[in-house]
């Protein structure tokens, strides 16, 4: 059965429903007061991702959980105009999971993330968009990653829904590749897409 193209539809979704939850949002619980910088945020998110995705279809199955602990920090304050509007933050991520359709039962590690935040000045939701690498270990199908030890890359988009005055929900979209840089004797890696959802509180 062929899979539901999900990644050309994370960024148009995120600034989509952005805008819709947007509407006759209360101006005294906007989000711009926590994207200063110096202001914390811990994430706590989970999800479940499919693979093999795009190109690799031929490849095997690895479809895996994904949970992850994240502490951010903003590194600006918010800028600019119009929809490009927002800030700069740096957040590190410990992640871990199981796999659930494939060859072996776990994946874990860390990323280090850059990420872009939508701010608008009357808004209670924030889109995103970052990019991340890391490191960790999987027992996942040796033909693929080779051995334990393997590196990550990731992208992803999404967005945070304000719903009280420090906590926020968040949907997000996230891309992971993993392969252990031709280390090992098979590199061919694991190219995995899937959505998650948690909550964020700011500080």
């Amino acid at each position: 059965m062929k899979r539901f193209p999900l990644w050309g539809f994370c960024v148009p979704a995120a600034l989509g429903c952005s805008s819709v939850l947007a509407a006759d949002v209360d101006r005294t619980n906007v989000a711009p007061d926590f994207f200063r910088a110096g202001r914390y945020e811990v994430a706590l998110m989970s999800g479940l991702m499919f693979s093999p995705i795009g190109a690799d279809r031929n490849r095997a199955t690895e479809d895996y959980t994904l949970t992850v602990l994240q502490l951010g920090r903003m590194l600006s304050d918010v800028s600019g105009s119009g929809w490009l509007r927002g800030n700069w933050e740096l957040a590190l991520e410990a992640f871990g999971g199981a796999v659930v359709k494939g060859t072996g039962s776990y994946v874990a590690g860390g990323t280090l993330w850059g990420r872009y935040n939508f701010v608008q000045a009357d808004w209670r939701v924030v889109p995103y968009f970052q990019l991340g690498a890391g490191a960790g270990g999987t027992d996942m199908d040796r033909r693929l990653v080779g051995e334990t030890f393997n590196f990550n890359l990731d992208a992803a988009a999404g967005m945070r829904w304000f719903i009280s005055q420090n906590w926020a929900l968040n949907v997000e979209c996230r891309y992971q590749h993993t392969s252990n840089a031709t280390i090992a004797k098979h590199d061919l890696g694991v190219n995995a897409i899937g959505p998650s959802v948690g909550i964020s509180f700011f500080f």
